[in-house]
């Protein structure tokens, strides 16, 4: 892929090496990269956004009958505790 930075093309990195460039801040997520499908120049942050895996969404708790205050799937309702 090829980065720029302001308007100077300031080279071509791999994906694994834009991640990495990114943690150690060597290119910031301001810093653009040509998306040869729109045939535009994106921010990193635009990229690094699609290529997020999705998030899970959180399993919702179900409340506790018995008052041990354990989650349901452990809490039988009477007291004894799995």
């Amino acid at each position: 892929m090829r980065i720029s930075r302001g308007n100077q093309v300031i080279g071509e990195r791999s994906v694994a090496q834009i991640k990495k460039a990114i943690a150690d801040s060597t290119l910031l997520p301001t810093d653009c990269y040509y998306d040869e499908e729109t045939s535009e120049w994106l921010p990193l942050a635009h990229y690094l956004e699609n290529q997020a895996p999705p998030k899970q969404p959180k399993p919702v708790g179900r409340p506790c009958y018995c008052g041990s205050g354990l989650p349901y799937p452990v809490c039988h309702g009477d007291g004894r505790q799995y």
